[in-house]
């Protein structure tokens, strides 16, 4: 920025006006801007000249107020990476509804900003095993594939060991997961809602601290907007609406058509903005430019915070469950222009209700678990009759 940092080092730590906030935020987005070129950037391209393929996770994925600090931007970084990634730690599928929905949508959301397809995981049991009821089970091992397979992820990196459960329990875990890549690898994920990735906001915000970094550590604006972020994604993922993160840059970057915003060859309907933030100006007027021609865009206030019931109301989502549910799994899919929907239980007890569609006529419905495939008929009242025992999933493609 042609400005010495010296005299204005105290801003790092400490206060709260424009020229602090100034100073912060163009050292974090420096740093972020350094660690994805001459990091992750310099990775990416030994492994091009190596003939491999770039790939990993970043750490503390589910914990937002973490990324100014350990990557600068962590989207912005994952999607320096030829397959981006995540780290699973647990095999209970419920979890996807706590921090893990954060885990999975920063490296999905990083392979759709940049037009790639492919998403790696690291997988586990760990926590069950070291705090927890012991080994997981092959359903919770299955469900648990089947939501980040939801996600888009398609390349699966097991931690499980091999003297926890029989090879008859592997060989079932591994058909499960080759029979999901069958039909959803080679798709493309289809998600139109886009939810802001507040990064910009975050380092105007950030003080470092001695003690372990916790978000009751930081600034009241922080906190309400980390707060916000994570209970619009979590509300998002409980309602069904498959969605991409995107921060300002790749905002920025978006082209406006009539009632959308298009990247990399996705659209995108509906984009969600947390409680203060504050967008720089090359972003702010692609969005206000999405608005003027028809585009959705719904902000998260403290009079009309946003909810499970309010999103889908406000996004009129072309597929939706009735009765509504809050432990039912999502993604959406296009493959040769044909919808494929993964829909996955991830509680303990079963699901039984329609899945609208604006698709009737002749579906096949895929068991991943079995193998069995059915052809069903989707309804033009009300749509696909869905009926998923406790941590079972199904995949749904249009017939021909």
């Amino acid at each position: 920025y042609g400005e010495d940092l010296i005299p204005a080092r105290r801003s790092l730590f400490t206060g709260n006006t424009d020229a602090d906030r100034r100073t912060r935020r163009q050292y974090w987005s420096l740093i972020a801007d350094l660690v994805a070129d001459r990091y992750f950037g310099a990775i990416g391209q030994w492994c091009a000249t190596a003939g491999v393929a770039s790939s990993g996770h970043s750490l503390w994925e589910e914990a937002l107020m973490h990324h100014p600090t350990l990557e600068g931007n962590g989207l912005k970084a994952l999607s320096r990476m030829d397959i981006p990634g995540l780290d699973v730690l647990t095999s209970a599928p419920e979890e996807v509804f706590c921090g893990f929905w954060m885990t999975a949508a920063l490296p999905a959301s990083a392979a759709v900003l940049t037009g790639r397809r492919r998403v790696m995981t690291e997988v586990s049991d760990f926590c069950e095993k070291m705090g927890g009821p012991g080994p997981a089970l092959l359903p919770e091992m299955q469900a648990t594939a089947a939501w980040q397979a939801a996600w888009g992820v398609t390349d699966f990196t097991l931690y499980y060991s091999l003297a926890d459960r029989s090879a008859d329990d592997y060989r079932n875990y591994c058909d499960y997961v080759g029979r999901l890549n069958a039909l959803l690898k080679p798709a493309a994920l289809d998600p139109d809602v886009l939810l802001y990735y507040p990064i910009h906001d975050l380092w105007e915000e950030y003080r470092p601290v001695a003690e372990p970094l916790k978000i009751e550590s930081q600034t009241m604006r922080a906190q309400r907007i980390v707060g916000s972020f994570n209970r619009i994604g979590q509300a998002l993922t409980r309602s069904q609406l498959p969605f991409c993160l995107i921060d300002h840059e790749f905002l920025a970057g978006a082209k406006t058509a009539t009632a959308c915003l298009r990247l990399k060859g996705h659209s995108f309907r509906t984009l969600v903005l947390p409680e203060g933030t504050e967008l720089p100006p090359a972003t702010q007027k692609v969005v206000d430019r999405f608005r003027k021609q028809g585009g959705r865009v719904l902000c998260d206030t403290p009079r009309e915070p946003l909810n499970c019931a309010g999103l889908t109301d406000a996004i009129c989502p072309d597929y939706r469950l009735t009765p509504g549910t809050e432990q039912v799994v999502l993604g959406r899919f296009v493959r040769a222009g044909r919808p494929v929907l993964l829909v996955l239980n991830a509680g303990r007890t079963p699901y039984a209700g329609n899945l609208a569609t604006p698709h009737p006529g002749k579906w096949s419905r895929v068991d991943p678990a079995t193998g069995a495939v059915e052809v069903v008929d989707a309804k033009a009242t009300n749509g696909l009759t869905v009926s998923l025992g406790p941590r079972q999933a199904v995949i749904f493609v249009v017939s021909r």
